[in-house]
């Protein structure tokens, strides 16, 4: 999610580390560093967090276990970012809790949409976004337009939730496609899902609500706000 969130970066190699965070933070995050295990139970206990970055390899305890602990207390969303790239160990961190898996090195443009997902995935249900005339009720799954209950697909209700809740940013298409198939997708069904979405939403739509980024994806030309 691109509202501004709480993130700990935890990794134990300092220019890796010092690279993170201050990505996140030009994204528009809160990011607090840790070395460590410890350092990140520190860092929770001051302000809890929305998402950790978890790197594996770390001095003391390492992050698997402490993904465990994480899971267990259910508040936080984790992300390993880890050099090891071998199916089994992905598998068992993401049955020890984590909610993804990254092998370093990291795009950060990746980075940066893994976390808005897990954000996402981690929200309250029951949210409301609105932006212009729109709003967007996600227990309900449902969209209205300028007044007008819009009749949205799976498809189209979720990706338009993920560009609401990117709140003007750019998303680009793979992770819209993420968004939309569940796994595997076609980048020719977002454009596709894209050119519906404006067609139902036409009228509400005068300003051109769904902004075309050339050669990367779309983001939402109004402010977008909780309702």
């Amino acid at each position: 999610m691109s509202r501004s969130l709480s993130i700990v970066v935890v990794e134990d190699e300092p220019l890796t580390r010092a690279t993170l965070v201050a990505f996140l933070e030009r994204e528009g995050h809160a990011v607090r560093p840790a070395s460590c295990v410890a350092a990140c139970r520190a860092a929770l206990r001051d302000k809890a967090a929305d998402v950790v970055l978890l790197d594996i390899g770390l001095p003391g305890e390492d992050g698997l276990s402490y993904a465990r602990e994480l899971r267990s207390a259910g508040a936080t969303g984790v992300i390993i970012v880890s050099e090891r790239g071998e199916i089994e160990t992905r598998i068992a961190a993401l049955d020890d809790g984590a909610d993804d898996y990254l092998t370093k090195p990291v795009h950060l443009e990746e980075l940066a949409a893994r976390v808005r997902s897990v954000a996402r995935r981690r929200a309250p249900q029951g949210a409301r976004l609105s932006f212009g005339p729109v709003v967007l009720d996600q227990a309900a799954r449902s969209a209205v337009a300028a007044g007008v209950p819009a009749a949205l697909t799976r498809g189209e209700f979720d990706l338009l939730w993920a560009l609401a809740v990117a709140e003007g940013k750019i998303v680009s298409r793979e992770a819209l496609s993420e968004v939309v198939s569940r796994g595997e997708g076609d980048l020719r069904s977002v454009d596709a899902l894209v050119s519906r979405l404006r067609r139902k939403l036409a009228s509400a739509d005068e300003d051109g609500l769904i902004v075309t980024a050339p050669g990367f994806g779309y983001r939402l030309r109004p402010p977008v706000t909780r309702a």
